[in-house]
């Protein structure tokens, strides 16, 4: 029995490690012409062969707008290829939160505000440094403020605070959307899962931010917990360790 649970095991990790390499090669293979696709969307748009109509400006938008969040969700298998085949680097540096933050609103307000909602961030001046890899905790930041934006209806509310205890670094993102509902709970930090609590309503994405979220946490030995009630909103909590992991 033990033995043809390892075999079983052996063809599992081996059924994985194609899944990710099938992932990564089609990821790759996929950016070329995609970055082509935008480049030449770029040349018609400032119209460097001639002029063109508004009507013409606005499929060439579209066209680039397409070609990024295409970009994007390339970017998020190419992440969780890496996470899962234990190549996820880390640049651990000791850093001001607070100015990590700042970034990731500066990066998210427009989107925010073309959703209708609104973006509410505070923080604390005098946050001590956090020990963490900057890019991974920008990651975290956009992924979870861009999922609650993404299913939060207009006039409704995001709102990201930060504190800090004698242990931790505390990252809390709230919203008043949707939600998800609890049978959804256990499986929505795994990957291609997506929460919906309304199956009709179409939503981007592949399913992967909070995978990445959660595979960042853990990697600074953090901890992710989600609450959330179907109809009144969803709250994440990001805890960071302050010392050295």
């Amino acid at each position: 029995a033990k033995a043809a649970a390892d075999v079983a095991r052996m063809e599992a990790e081996a059924a994985n490690r194609g899944k990710s390499d099938f992932l990564a090669s089609m990821s790759h293979d996929l950016r070329t012409p995609l970055n082509a696709i935008i480049g030449f969307a770029d040349a018609i748009s400032l119209q460097y062969f001639g002029p063109i109509n508004d009507k013409y400006q606005d499929y060439a938008s579209d066209i680039r707008w397409s070609g990024e969040h295409l970009l994007s969700l390339i970017g998020d298998i190419l992440d969780v290829t890496a996470i899962e085949a234990g190549m996820l680097n880390t640049h651990m540096q000791y850093l001001q939160i607070a100015d990590t933050i700042e970034e990731c609103r500066m990066i998210i307000k427009s989107e925010a505000r073309t959703n209708g909602v609104d973006l509410t961030v505070s923080v604390p001046e005098d946050l001590p440094l956090v020990y963490a890899d900057k890019q991974a905790i920008k990651k975290i930041i956009l992924n979870l403020l861009a999922n609650a934006i993404k299913f939060t209806q207009r006039e409704g509310l995001v709102t990201l605070t930060a504190k800090a205890t004698d242990q931790a670094h505390i990252l809390e993102i709230s919203d008043t959307g949707i939600g998800i509902p609890e049978d959804q709970l256990a499986q929505i930090t795994d990957p291609f899962v997506k929460g919906v609590s309304k199956p009709y309503q179409s939503h981007d994405g592949v399913g992967l931010g909070l995978a990445i979220v959660k595979s960042l946490v853990l990697a600074h030995n953090g901890l992710l917990d989600i609450k959330s009630k179907p109809g009144k909103g969803t709250t994440i909590t990001v805890t960071l360790p302050r010392g050295d992991v």
